[in-house]
């Protein structure tokens, strides 16, 4: 399966999200990253890490974090600024948002090997993780991992 497809159907399940979204929020970690990284893992593909980490802190940087921040400062309301206009704004902004989510998960999986034999979905985040630069987050990371095979079983 396409990676962008599988992170799809797996990021629509709530314990992925809430994990996913944990690991942003609190540890700093690039979702589309960390599921790209997943998948490889169950797909038992392979990839220079250090390449692929170099390409996610630039792409995130320059645009995966700037059009997070517009969204999120466009979440509260901003009088005298009309609230539906904001709001109309605020979708679009994320429809750009993800689509840059997409874009990078197809920049990354372009750098992936062919499948193999699967890994451990856990083993994969953390050594994503500290290709990354950024300390494994070993407990977030376990969560996720759990919630990911939860959600292919």
């Amino acid at each position: 399966m396409r990676l962008w497809d599988w992170a799809l159907e797996v990021y629509a399940r709530q314990p992925v999200a809430e994990a996913c979204l944990h690991l942003q929020d609190a540890h700093g970690q690039n979702v589309p990253y960390l599921l790209w990284a997943a998948w490889m893992a169950g797909e038992g593909r392979t990839a220079d890490l250090k390449d692929a980490a170099r390409t996610m802190r630039t792409w995130d940087a320059e645009v995966g974090a700037p059009l997070r921040g517009v969204r999120r400062a466009l979440k509260p309301s901003r009088p005298p600024v009309d609230d539906v206009a904001r709001e109309a704004l605020r979708d679009a902004v994320k429809a750009v948002e993800l689509k840059g989510e997409r874009v990078l998960m197809e920049s990354l999986e372009a750098l992936s090997g062919p499948p193999g034999a699967p890994v451990p979905v856990l083993d994969g985040l953390v050594a994503a993780a500290a290709a990354s630069g950024d300390p494994p987050r070993r407990a977030a990371l376990e969560k996720l991992a759990a919630a990911l095979e939860k959600s292919t079983c």
